[in-house]
């Protein structure tokens, strides 16, 4: 199958208002929490563990073609042994009882400290798995809502809320319509929107507004028993694989160079594509075993801190976040301010750097928790002023 990247990489642009990225640069990346596939079952899912945190594409990028890796500075951090085949993940974790006993550990202050001064780029795709399973909806009624499109956003993240908040009701809904190959639209889109107008006190602006906007958008389409991409798939399954978002990076990339830790499913997906750009077909990505790449290794390291990092912050309140940032000491408000400022780093290279497939009110209460918990103690007062907490 050939892709011409022009029209896409011009799409995502103009949608996220960003300017093209043309630069030249090398992506190193690994990935955690690949369920492989994401779907509903009797019970509701087929993985909890999917359901709790994101799947993360991530790594590490420089300039141009090269870079000299400090390779014993960061062995130095792990104890390596040369019996030791790499450092993954788990090295770096050390049996940590928990996510903050972690982030005041001498491995992680040593790793963010070597990873700040290193002058990598970190870079990340971060999915969660049940608000991607439900955008299809919104999306759906897109072609006959066109004059709703700036909303949706504020739509898909309503919808996404909503549903965390009656999970079970919800749920069950989805699966007796064997979602997301929906047979009978127009009963699928009645039970929503009498949902909607049960729990939705729509008085508020969000979610309210946006949650009436919804319900009214669905009664269209289930009178024309029309909702294109929840009919016509693979009952109950929500995500089939994941090979889509490295694809995203060859392209949206287009003149850098890619390389991915092994990962035998994804290689075969992309050898069956060829990409072309001005009319020439290029091939900007490789495979290769992660104990022969020490950067693939560092990619590990990221992908999974930032895996723990995002499901820590999601699990807690922002009142919960300022009390905890009210009682660290100074080494972890030291490694939280470096990991914001690596994010923001990279967002200032380019905000492609940083993808949140996520609602954009989660991925924003993301980042203002971080920044909470990187500061002093003195600052948080002040934080909560300018934020009306």
């Amino acid at each position: 199958m050939r892709v011409n990247v022009e029209d896409q990489k011009q799409a995502v642009f103009d949608l996220n208002g960003i300017a093209s990225f043309n630069e030249e640069m090398t992506f190193y990346y690994d990935e955690s929490g690949n369920c492989r596939k994401f779907s509903l079952t009797e019970e509701g899912f087929n993985s909890v563990d999917a359901l709790k945190g994101d799947f993360v594409l991530a790594g590490v990028a420089y300039e141009e073609k090269s870079y000299d890796v400090d390779i014993l500075t960061l062995k130095k951090v792990f104890n390596y042994s040369d019996k030791q085949k790499e450092i993954k993940f788990k090295h770096l974790y050390n049996n940590s009882k928990d996510f903050l006993s972690f982030i005041g550990s001498k491995r992680a202050v040593g790793f963010l400290d070597w990873l700040s001064n290193s002058g990598l780029y970190i870079h990340y795709s971060a999915l969660n798995n049940l608000y991607y399973s439900l955008v299809d909806i919104v999306d759906s009624l897109w072609e006959t809502h066109p004059q709703c499109v700036m909303f949706m956003t504020d739509i898909k993240a309503a919808l996404y809320d909503f549903v965390i908040e009656h999970q079970d009701d919800v749920i069950d809904i989805l699966i007796r319509h064997t979602y997301p190959d929906i047979k009978d639209v127009s009963a699928f889109c009645d039970e929503l929107c009498s949902m909607i107008s049960e729990y939705n006190d729509d008085s508020d602006y969000y979610p309210g507004f946006f949650l009436e906007l919804l319900r009214q958008m669905l009664k269209t389409a289930g009178k024309l028993d029309k909702m294109a991409f929840i009919q016509d798939n693979n009952p109950f399954v929500l995500i089939q694989e994941y090979y889509l978002f490295y694809l995203e990076r060859c392209e949206l990339f287009s003149n850098s160079h890619h390389i991915f830790d092994e990962e035998p499913t994804v290689e075969k997906k992309l050898s069956e594509i060829e990409l072309c750009e001005d009319g020439a077909v290029f091939h900007n990505w490789s495979f290769v075993k992660s104990n022969d790449n020490i950067l693939i290794q560092v990619s590990d390291l990221i992908a999974g801190l930032l895996r723990k990092l995002f499901t820590f912050l999601d699990e807690r309140a922002l009142d919960e976040i300022i009390t905890i940032a009210l009682k660290l000491n100074e080494i972890q408000v030291k490694n939280f301010t470096i990991i914001f400022e690596l994010i923001s780093r990279s967002d200032k290279k380019s905000p492609l750097f940083i993808k949140n497939a996520n609602s954009i009110k989660n991925a924003q209460e993301r980042m203002k928790k971080l920044q909470f918990l990187g500061v002093e103690n003195n600052m948080i007062k002040e934080m909560a002023i300018k934020y009306e907490i």
